[in-house]
C-alpha cells in the first residue's frame, strides 16, 4: 500500500579507480512497507570487493527476513553482516564500511559503520549530512566546535569503527520525507575529493538524477590524477513521499487526551481506594500485631492455652489481609506459633503424666522452632527449663526401674542406694506423691534386707544340723547301712528345700538316687546269690545229700535276717526244722543193709530214651533242663519235664516247711508219676522212703494234737 502510493527512483554510479580493482558495492530492496538500500567498502585485499558484497548482500539479506524501522533492527542487521565477516575470515581478515538506509516511504532512518557518507538534499540545500567513524571526522568535530572547517584529508581511511574490526553502530533518528528530496550514499573515495560546496553546485542545476550523478561523476574524476581509488554513489530521487491521514492522526489524538483523561480520573479515584484499602489494611496489621504480641506474653508464662487462643485471633485477623507474600508470611509464622502451643501444651500433659521421654522429645521440638523468634527468647527459657525437668524424670524413671530390678533379683543393698538417688532426686522436682512412693519402697527394701539377715542367720542354724546328717549318712555308708543313709539324705533334702536351695537339693536328689541304685544293685547280686543256693540246696535233695542242703538253708536264713526280710526267714527256719525231722526220722526208720537203695532214691535215674531227647534237644533249647548248662538236676528228662520235677519238689520242700505233711506227701507222688510217665517205673521206690518217713512225722502230728 505504501510503496503503490509513493515514487522512490534509485540510481547508482560506480568507479574502478586507477588501479583497476572495485572495493565498492551496493544493494537496495523495495518491499510494500518498507525501502532498503545498502552501500559498502572492502578494505581487505583484492580491493576488497567480496568483504562489501557480503556485508551488503548479508545485512539486506537479515531486514528482508524481519523487516523493520527501530533502531534495534538496523543495528541487529549490521551486527549480522559484522559477524558473517568474521566467520569469513580464514585467509585473510575481512574489513568493510557499510551504511544500511531504511525507510518507510514516509521517514528514513539509517545506521552506519565506517566511513560511508549520506547526504540528504532538500530545496536546492543539504538538509543532512552523517558522521563517519574516522579520525578526520573527530578532528572536524573539534574545528568546527572551534570555528573552523573540515578535518585533514589523510585521516579519513583511519577509522575507530568497522565491520569485521571492533564492528560499532551509530544509528540515526527518525527524519522525515518530503517529495522532491534526495539521499545520496558515497563512499570515502568521493567525500574525500569532492568537497560540499562543490556538491551544492552540481546539485543547484540539476534536471535529472542522472544529470546529478554524472556531473558528480565529472568532479571526481576532473581532480588530480594521482592515486583516484574507486568510489560508489547511490542517489534516491523521492518523487512522491506516502501521504498519512492527518485527520485520523488528530481524531487518534484526542481519543488518546479523552483516554488519558479518563485514566488520570480512575488514577485518581484507584489511588484513593488504595489508600484507603492500604489504612485498613495497616488496622488489621496492628489488631493482628496486639494479638500477637499477647499470645508472646502468655506464651513466656507457659500458658499454651491462652497463647493459643490469641494466636488463632490474630490468625482471623491476618486472612483480612490481601492475598500477597505478606499475607503468607502472617499465616506461616502464626501457623507455627499456634504449633508451638501445641506442642507445649502435648509436653505439659506427657509431664503430668510421667511420660518424660514423650514430654522431653515435645520439648525439644517446641524449642527448635521458638528459637527462630526473637520475641519468644523468654519461652525458649521456660522450654529449657521444663526440658531439665524432664531429663530429670527420665532419670528418676531409669533409677526406679533398676531398683525394682534389683529388688526382684533379691539385691537389696543396691535397690536401697538407687531408691535413695530418686528420693533425693524427686526433693529437686518436687513430685510428692511419687516421693512417698519411693519412701515406701525404701521402707520395704529395709524390711527385705532385715528378713536376709534373720533368714541367713536360721541358714546358717541349718547348715549345721545339716552338716551332723551328712556325717551320719557318710558313717551309715561305711558302714553298709544304704537305707539309714538314705533316710539322712532324704531329711538333708527336706532341709534344703525348706531353705529354698534348689540347687543343692537336687545335688542331694542326686545323691539319694545313687544309693537307691547301689541299694537295689546289691539286693538283685543278693537275690541272685540266693537263687543258685536255691538250686545248690535242690541239687543236694535231690541228690539226697541233706546235709548240704541243710547248710545251704542256714546260709541263706542268715542272709534274709541281714536284708530284714522277716518273712523269708521264717520260711527258712521252717524248710530247716522239716529237714532236720526229716533226717532224725530216717535215720530212726533207715535199715542198715539197704544204704544204696536210700542213696540211688536221692538219686533218681531216667530212663535211656529220655536222655537221648535231652542229648537231641540241647541246652538252651526247648525242652532242653533248666539247671546249669551242660548239668541237670534230673538227668535224661527234656526242658517241660525239668520244669514240672523243679516245681513238684518246691512245693514238697515248701509244704514242709508249712508242716503241711498231706501236701508234701502229695507233691512227692506226683514225682513218682513224673517218673512212671518218662518211662522208669523202677525209680518210683526211690521216693518211698522220703514218703513214709512224712506219713510217719504226719501222724506224730496228729497224735500230738
Amino acid at each position: 500500500m505504501r510503496k503503490l502510493n509513493s515514487q522512490f527512483i534509485t540510481t547508482f554510479v560506480s568507479e574502478a579507480g586507477l588501479d583497476g580493482q572495485n572495493g565498492t558495492y551496493y544493494g537496495f530492496v523495495e518491499m510494500d512497507r518498507y525501502y532498503c538500500m545498502a552501500v559498502a567498502e572492502g578494505y581487505d585485499g583484492d580491493g576488497g570487493f567480496e568483504s562489501a558484497k557480503l556485508a551488503v548482500d548479508t545485512a539486506i539479506e537479515a531486514f528482508v527476513q524481519k523487516p523493520g524501522m527501530t533502531a534495534g533492527r538496523i543495528r541487529a542487521c549490521l551486527k549480522k553482516a559484522h559477524r558473517r565477516l568474521k566467520e569469513h575470515s580464514v585467509r585473510i581478515r575481512l574489513k568493510a564500511g557499510i551504511l544500511l538506509l531504511v525507510s518507510d516511504y514516509t521517514r528514513f532512518r539509517y545506521g552506519v559503520c565506517g566511513n560511508v557518507m549520506l547526504y540528504a538534499f532538500r530545496n536546492a540545500g543539504i538538509c543532512h549530512q552523517s558522521a563517519t567513524h574516522t579520525v578526520y571526522q573527530a578532528m572536524a568535530d573539534q574545528k568546527r566546535i572551534s570555528g573552523e572547517g573540515d578535518g585533514p584529508k589523510e585521516e579519513t581511511r583511519n577509522l575507530y569503527h568497522y565491520l569485521g574490526g571492533s564492528g560499532g553502530v551509530t544509528v540515526s533518528g527518525k527524519m522525515r520525507l518530503e517529495d522532491g528530496d534526495m539521499l545520496l550514499a558515497a563512499t570515502e573515495g568521493f567525500w574525500k575529493r569532492i568537497n560540499r560546496v562543490e556538491i551544492l553546485d552540481a546539485y543547484e542545476s540539476i534536471q535529472s538524477v542522472e544529470e546529478f550523478l554524472e556531473d558528480l561523476q565529472e568532479l571526481y574524476l576532473r581532480g588530480g590524477t594521482d592515486g583516484i581509488p574507486c568510489c560508489c554513489l547511490a542517489a534516491v530521487d523521492i518523487k512522491k513521499t506516502y501521504k498519512e491521514n492527518t485527520a485520523l492522526k488528530k481524531k487518534l489524538w484526542i481519543w488518546c487526551l479523552i483516554i488519558l483523561v479518563i485514566l488520570a480520573v480512575s488514577g485518581t479515584v484507584l489511588a484513593i481506594v488504595i489508600r484507603a484499602k492500604r489504612r485498613r489494611q495497616q488496622e488489621i496489621r496492628s489488631t493482628a500485631a496486639v494479638y500477637e504480641d499477647t499470645g508472646d506474653q502468655y506464651m513466656a508464662s507457659l500458658n499454651s492455652l491462652l497463647a493459643k487462643q490469641e494466636y488463632e485471633k490474630a490468625a482471623e485477623e491476618s486472612k483480612k489481609l490481601d492475598k500477597n507474600e505478606e499475607r503468607l508470611q502472617w499465616e506461616r509464622l502464626l501457623s507455627e506459633k499456634i504449633n508451638i502451643c501445641v506442642m507445649t501444651d502435648n509436653a505439659g500433659k506427657s509431664y503430668e503424666a510421667r511420660n518424660y521421654a514423650q514430654a522431653r522429645d515435645e520439648y525439644k521440638s517446641a524449642l527448635e522452632l521458638a528459637e527462630k523468634y526473637e520475641e519468644l527468647v523468654p519461652l525458649a527459657s521456660s522450654i529449657e527449663q521444663r526440658q531439665k525437668l524432664a531429663g530429670t524424670g527420665m532419670e528418676i524413671d531409669n533409677y526406679m526401674e533398676s531398683a525394682s530390678l534389683k529388688e526382684a533379683e533379691g539385691d537389696m543393698e543396691t535397690a536401697g542406694i538407687l531408691y535413695k538417688r530418686a528420693e533425693a532426686m524427686l526433693r529437686i522436682v518436687d513430685d510428692a506423691e511419687r516421693l512417698k512412693e519411693v519412701q515406701l519402697a525404701l521402707l520395704r527394701v529395709k524390711e527385705q534386707a532385715d528378713q536376709e539377715a534373720r533368714n541367713e542367720r536360721a541358714n546358717a542354724r541349718d547348715e549345721v544340723i545339716i552338716d551332723a546328717d551328712k556325717t551320719a549318712a557318710l558313717n551309715a555308708i561305711l558302714a553298709g547301712d544304704f537305707e539309714t543313709a538314705i533316710e539322712q539324705y532324704t531329711k538333708i533334702r527336706d532341709s534344703y528345700i525348706a531353705m529354698e536351695n534348689n540347687e543343692k537339693a537336687e545335688e542331694t536328689t542326686q545323691i539319694i538316687l545313687s544309693l537307691q541304685k547301689q541299694a537295689r544293685e546289691i539286693e538283685e547280686l543278693t537275690a541272685v546269690t540266693m537263687d543258685e543256693d536255691k538250686n545248690a540246696a535242690l541239687d543236694a535233695l535231690v541228690a539226697g545229700d541233706t546235709k548240704t542242703a541243710l547248710e545251704l538253708y542256714e546260709k541263706m536264713l542268715e542272709t534274709y535276717v541281714e536284708m530284714g526280710d522277716e518273712a523269708g526267714a521264717e520260711e527258712m527256719k521252717a524248710i530247716i526244722a522239716s529237714l532236720q525231722k526229716q533226717m532224725e526220722s530216717a535215720a530212726n526208720t533207715e535199715e542198715p543193709e539197704k544204704p544204696e537203695e536210700t542213696k540211688k532214691a536221692a538219686e533218681p535215674e531216667l530212663p535211656r530214651a529220655e536222655e537221648e531227647t535231652k542229648a537231641a534237644v540241647g541246652p538252651g533249647q526247648p525242652g532242653a533242663a533248666s539247671g546249669p548248662v551242660g548239668k541237670s538236676r534230673w538227668p535224661g528228662v527234656v526242658e517241660d519235664g525239668q520244669v514240672l520235677f523243679d516245681q513238684c519238689l518246691n512245693e514238697a520242700l515248701r509244704a514242709t516247711a508249712r508242716q503241711d505233711y498231706e501236701a508234701a506227701v502229695e507233691a512227692y507222688r506226683e514225682i513218682e508219676r513224673l517218673y512212671i510217665r518218662y518211662g522208669n517205673s523202677e525209680t518210683t521206690i526211690k521216693t518211698d522212703v522220703i514218703i513214709e518217713s512224712l506219713k510217719k512225722l504226719m501222724e506224730e502230728g496228729n497224735t500230738d494234737g
